[in-house]
C-alpha cells in the first residue's frame, strides 16, 4: 500500500527580544506528532539583543531578519519566505498544548478541499502569569469587545459560533463553517493562535496578499468572498503569555489606537483596513464606542457580566480600559489634527 504523502507545514514566528517565552513554543512544537521533517519553522526577528537568536538556533529554526522590527511585516514575510503549501501561524508566547495539534490540523484541510483555513479551539492563559492576559487573550482590547464581542476562550469560542452562525457539519475534531452571505460576520484572525492556512490557495487566489504588507491580516474575510470553508478545532488549545505586565498591556492598546488614527501600514492591517468588509450598521458602530465607554454604566454592566460568568475579577478593569483607550482616542486624535509628530515605531510602545 503506497505511503500517503505528507506536506510541508511552514510555522511563521515573529519574534523581538522573545526569549522569555520563545523556548517554550519550540518546545512544543518539538513535542508534536505531525513528523518534524515535514515540518519548517521560519523565525522573523527584528533585531533582538536577548537570547531569542541563540535559542532559534538550537531549535534549528530558519532565521529572517526583519527590518521593520513590527509583526505585520514579519508575517507578510512569512507569507512570502515559506516554501509549505501550509502556512500555520505562531506568535512567540503562543504554545501549542496539544501535540496532535498540527497532525489534526493537516487531516482536517486535506480531508475537504473546501477548507482553506482551520482555527484552534481558542486561547488558555496560565496562572502564573498576570490576570490581565485572561481578558487580553479573551478580547484583546476594549475596542474590539465593543465591536466584536467575539470571546477566544476555549468554553465559549466554539459555542458562540455555533449558537450565532449556521454550521456547515460536525466532525469529530471539530466544527466547519461557511460565513458566507452573513451579514454580521465574525471576526476571526487567522495570523496567530495556530492558525492552519492553505498557503498555496492563498497564493493563486489572493496575490496581493504577497505584495500588501497588511493584506494577510484580513484573510478571512477575502476567503469569506469565495465561499472557503472554515473550520474550528474542538480540542485544540493554545496556552497564550502576551502581557508580563498591566504597564505592559496598556502600551498595546496605546498602540494599536495610534495605529489606527494615523493609518499606519499596522493600523491598515487592524480595524482602519478591515472596515471596508462591514456592511450596514457595522460601519458606523464605532462612533458608538466613545458614548458606550462614557457612559460607564454599559461598560460596567459588561464587566459584572464578565467577572460572574468567568469567575474571574479581572474582567471588572473594563470600564476603566474603555475610558482609558476613549481618552487616547482623544489626544492622538488632537495631536494629529494640529500636525504634532509622534513616535509611530513598534508595537505595544
Amino acid at each position: 500500500m503506497k505511503k500517503e504523502k505528507k506536506e510541508l507545514v511552514s510555522i511563521v514566528i515573529a519574534t523581538y527580544n522573545s526569549s522569555r517565552t520563545l523556548e517554550k513554543v519550540l518546545r512544543s512544537i518539538q513535542k508534536q506528532s505531525y513528523s518534524r521533517k515535514n515540518i519548517e519553522i521560519l523565525i522573523i526577528d527584528g533585531g533582538s539583543k536577548d537570547k531569542t537568536i541563540e535559542i532559534s538556533k538550537k531549535y534549528r529554526c530558519k532565521l529572517f531578519h526583519n527590518p521593520k522590527i513590527d509583526q505585520v511585516y514579519a508575517k507578510y514575510m512569512g507569507y512570502v519566505e515559506a516554501k509549505g503549501k501550509y502556512l500555520l501561524f505562531l506568535d512567540s508566547d503562543e504554545i501549542l498544548e496539544n501535540r496532535d495539534s498540527i497532525k489534526a490540523k493537516v487531516e482536517m484541510m486535506t480531508k475537504d478541499k473546501r477548507i482553506r483555513a482551520v482555527v484552534s479551539a481558542g486561547y488558555n492563559t496560565s496562572s502564573l502569569v498576570h490576570p490581565i492576559n485572561n481578558y487580553l487573550s479573551e478580547f484583546g482590547d476594549p475596542f474590539s469587545f465593543f465591536m466584536y464581542r467575539n470571546s477566544k476562550d476555549p468554553k465559549h469560542f466554539l459555542k458562540d459560533l455555533v449558537n450565532k452562525y449556521k454550521k456547515n457539519y460536525d466532525v469529530k475534531s471539530g466544527v466547519v463553517f461557511s460565513f458566507y452571505g452573513e451579514k454580521n460576520p465574525p471576526f476571526i484572525e487567522l495570523t496567530s493562535m495556530g492558525c492552519l492556512i492553505d498557503r498555496a490557495y492563498v497564493k493563486k487566489m489572493f496575490p496581493d496578499v504577497f505584495r500588501k504588507v497588511w493584506e494577510h491580516t484580513h484573510l478571512f474575510y477575502l476567503l469569506n468572498s469565495k465561499k472557503a470553508l472554515i473550520a474550528v478545532m474542538n480540542d485544540d488549545v493554545v496556552l497564550h503569555d502576551s502581557a508580563p505586565t498591566f504597564s505592559g498591556y496598556l502600551k498595546k492598546i496605546r498602540s494599536r489606537v495610534k495605529s489606527n488614527l494615523y493609518s499606519t501600514k499596522m493600523g491598515k492591517a487592524g480595524f482602519i483596513g478591515r472596515e471596508r468588509f462591514f456592511m450596514g450598521g457595522k460601519r458606523i458602530k464605532k462612533y458608538l464606542f466613545i458614548g458606550y465607554s462614557l457612559s460607564v454604566i454599559f461598560p460596567l454592566i459588561d464587566a459584572v457580566y464578565l467577572s460572574l460568568s468567568r469567575k474571574k475579577m479581572i474582567y471588572l478593569v473594563h470600564p476603566f480600559l474603555c475610558v482609558y483607550s476613549v481618552i487616547l482616542i482623544i489626544y492622538y486624535y488632537s495631536l494629529k489634527t494640529f500636525g504634532v509628530k509622534i513616535n509611530l515605531q513598534g508595537y505595544g510602545n
